[in-house]
C-alpha cells in the first residue's frame, strides 16, 4: 500500500509554519503604531492558523505534525499580543500626561518666567531680570547695553548674597527713555578686598503662548520659546510704569 504524503496532495503548501512567530515578534521593534502592529500580528496569526490548519489536514500518519512546535509559536503570538496591549496603555498614559503639561503651561499666561541668561526685552517701558551674588560685596554695579553693545545704563545693585531682582524703566543714565528691543544686563561685583564676586544673570519675560515642540511644552515670550522645565520662578507682572 502506498502511503499519500502531504507533499504530493498539495505541493504548494509549506512543510511547516517555522518563522511565524518569530517575524511576528519583530512588529513592536519595526513600528511605533501600536494601531498598525496590532493589525498585522491579526494578519499573521490568520496566516499562522491557515498553515497550522492545512498542514493537520496533510500530514504524513506515519510521521504527525509535532504539537510542541505550534504551541510554542502559540505562545509567542500571545506575548507579542500583550505586549501591543501594554504598549497601548502606554500610548494613553503619554497622551494624559501631555494633556496635563499643556494645562500647567497655559497657567502661564500673561506672567512672568524668569530663565536663565542675561538678554530681557524693553516692553511698554520696562525691562526685568534676576541676578544672583554668590557672597557679600562691597559694591554691585549693573550695566545694561543694547543690541549694539552701547553702554545705555549703570544701576548701583544689591550687595547681600543670594537672588535679587533689577526692574528697569527704559531709560539712560541721562533719564532718557530708549527704544524698545532687546538689552543685556551685566553684573560687576567685588568685595572688601577688591576680588570679584561671581554672579549669575537671568531674564524675565512675559509669558504670550503655549506650544508642544520635541515632547516637550514651549512657553512662547517675547525672547523666544523657552522650555517649560528651564523656568526658574514665576511672578505676577508690575503695574505699568507711570
Amino acid at each position: 500500500m502506498t502511503i499519500t504524503t502531504a507533499s504530493s496532495i498539495n505541493p504548494g503548501v509549506p512543510p511547516a509554519a517555522t518563522g511565524q512567530a518569530t517575524s511576528t515578534a519583530s512588529l513592536l521593534s519595526s513600528t511605533g503604531d501600536t494601531s498598525t502592529a496590532s493589525s498585522q500580528l491579526s494578519a499573521n496569526f490568520d496566516n499562522f492558523l491557515k498553515l497550522l490548519t492545512t498542514q493537520l489536514s496533510n500530514q504524513d500518519p506515519l510521521s504527525p505534525l509535532d504539537a510542541t512546535q505550534f504551541t510554542t509559536q502559540l505562545a509567542q503570538f500571545s506575548g507579542v499580543e500583550q505586549a501591543i496591549n501594554t504598549n497601548k496603555k502606554l500610548d494613553a498614559l503619554i497622551a494624559a500626561q501631555t494633556t496635563g503639561q499643556l494645562s500647567t503651561g497655559v497657567s502661564y499666561l500673561g506672567k512672568l518666567v524668569e530663565g536663565s541668561g542675561d538678554t530681557s526685552g524693553l516692553v511698554n517701558g520696562q525691562a526685568q531680570w534676576g541676578y544672583y551674588l554668590s557672597n557679600n560685596t562691597a559694591a554691585t554695579e549693573i550695566d545694561i547695553y543694547n543690541d549694539q553693545g552701547q553702554l545705555v545704563r549703570q544701576i548701583p545693585g544689591e550687595t547681600t548674597s543670594g537672588a535679587h531682582q533689577l526692574v528697569w524703566d527704559g531709560k539712560d543714565n541721562d533719564g532718557n527713555a530708549v527704544p524698545e528691543g532687546n538689552y543685556r544686563m551685566a553684573v560687576a561685583a567685588l568685595d572688601n578686598s577688591g576680588k570679584p564676586v561671581s554672579a549669575t544673570t537671568n531674564f524675565v519675560t512675559p509669558v504670550t503662548g503655549v506650544l508642544m515642540s520635541g515632547g516637550q511644552v514651549m512657553l512662547q515670550t517675547a525672547d523666544g520659546p523657552l522650555a517649560l522645565s528651564n523656568v526658574i520662578s514665576v511672578r505676577e507682572p508690575p503695574p505699568p510704569a507711570s
